[in-house]
């Protein structure tokens, strides 16, 4: 039976590992956002930040304090990699860094999504029953074991991350190198100009090597799960893990995700044999309770619940096929689908705005300055998305609310190149974005259509 099956106790001794490197990761992120200044170019210099949609009051947060708010996110790191007042320290910081998620997507990332589940995975889960200040305090709460319903969750997370990634490449850009080019280029230039290693520069800036990098990446995105899931295969798998997120650190320079998606990679191992390498005096003995092998109606529902979250999980990534037009071009269901490294775009975006005159007639119209709103990063990345479009058309309306002027047409004229393309009409420069509400599960009809000479997709 499926409960039997979740409820089966386990070690936990990857379990605490785990919950050690996540704390250190938090750490390293929140403290490292600060040194880097990504705090600060993201969420103090910004007058106004593109939030989620729904979210806007969120920039009433921005400034200086953000700062401290970064510093509390990583002392709560701390405590949760000790083990300390964890599951307050938990649900704390699934807040304060769910918050920040939602706050801006100028620097989106998918990584910073499944740090986000990840930490509302883990204040419903005990990673805090042993070799942890709670359990040295509190004898009571010392446990050897989990439910086996910890370690399933984390692979078939794991499992929806990998196959979606890998489902995501399948388009002719990723294949024939064009996207990853352009990037090894970069620092192939960097190693013929400074370095002189003009052979290497040769190989890593061929369009041979890209799509050789391009068909690795699907391959290990498609099989790394399974390949981890047997015991015959799992010793070469990790190898493989090791040296392919080693590499993307390296060469896109992502920040923690790596080191956090190996981390939990530690949950394909059996579990005894973590506790033999970590643990080596703990027990063997099994914890024991009076619901040990009892299926309760809170355990089914509870078995309910977490289906009903995985298939979740596997519709947000699959929702863009049920949006018109491709997602390439659309960029609707793009988030939250663990389409990862997949294209560049760059934009070409004006906004022009109409005042009414006496008779209530709209005849003048000027050039917005983007940037008495938006910073250089804001203003060079928003243009490529619908929504953030929409939010600065809504940005505007409500600024010149402020001036006195309550009537005003907003007109957005964007132009886009995916993967370095020609520049193509993105959106239709003669809708009143002011006056469109935003279609939340739907398509936007002010974006043009995909341009035929721009081949985004086997299927069409």
């Amino acid at each position: 039976m499926f409960s039997e099956f979740l409820f089966r106790k386990i070690d936990n001794s990857a379990l605490v590992i785990f919950r050690i490197l996540f704390g250190l990761l938090i750490v390293a992120e929140c403290w490292g956002a600060i040194f880097t200044g990504w705090v600060n170019v993201n969420m103090v210099e910004p007058k106004l930040t593109f939030t989620f949609i729904g979210f806007e009051w969120m920039n009433n947060l921005l400034g200086p304090h953000m700062i401290y708010y970064y510093v509390v996110m990583g002392l709560l790191g701390i405590f949760i990699t000790l083990g300390s007042f964890y599951r307050f320290s938990m649900i704390v910081f699934a807040i304060m860094w769910s918050m920040t998620y939602f706050m801006q997507k100028t620097s989106y990332n998918n990584h910073y999504y499944l740090f986000m589940l990840v930490s509302w995975m883990m204040t419903i889960i005990p990673a805090h029953h042993f070799f942890s200040v709670d359990s040295f305090i509190f004898p009571r709460l010392k446990r050897l074991t989990c439910k086996n319903w910890v370690r399933v969750l984390f692979i078939a997370q794991l499992f929806i991350v990998y196959t979606f990634a890998a489902i995501a490449k399948i388009y002719p850009d990723w294949f024939n190198g064009v996207f990853l080019n352009a990037h090894f280029m970069q620092y192939a230039h960097i190693l013929s100009g400074k370095y002189q290693l003009d052979g290497l520069a040769q190989i890593i800036g061929s369009i041979e090597f890209s799509q050789a990098i391009a068909w690795l990446g699907f391959l290990f995105d498609l099989f790394i799960v399974p390949a981890m899931l047997i015991d015959q295969t799992r010793k070469y798998a990790f190898r493989a893990a090791v040296f392919f997120h080693v590499f993307n650190s390296i060469v896109f320079g992502i920040g923690i995700f790596p080191f956090f998606a190996l981390a939990m990679m530690i949950f394909f191992y059996d579990p005894v044999k973590i506790q033999e390498i970590f643990f080596k005096t703990k027990s063997f003995m099994m914890d024991r309770n009076d619901e040990d092998g009892l299926i309760t109606t809170r355990r089914v529902a509870f078995s309910y619940l977490l289906i009903l979250y995985l298939v979740w999980q596997v519709y947000l990534p699959i929702r863009h096929y049920i949006i018109p037009g491709n997602v390439f071009w659309t960029e609707e269901g793009h988030r939250l689908s663990w389409r990862m490294m997949l294209r560049s775009r760059s934009n070409d975006t004006k906004f022009y705005v109409a005042f009414p005159d006496k008779n209530g007639k709209f005849k003048t119209k000027e050039q917005v300055d983007l940037y008495q709103y938006l910073t250089f990063k804001q203003a060079g990345r928003f243009g490529s998305s619908a929504d953030m479009i929409w939010q600065m058309a809504q940005f505007i309306k409500e600024d010149y609310k402020k001036k006195g002027i309550d009537h005003v047409m907003v007109f957005a004229d964007s132009k886009v190149s995916v993967n370095g393309s020609e520049y193509y009409q993105y959106t239709n420069p003669k809708v009143d974005l002011a006056q469109v509400n935003w279609s939340y599960f739907g398509h936007q009809g002010w974006i043009k259509p995909q341009p035929k000479e721009l081949k985004l997709s086997y299927f069409h």
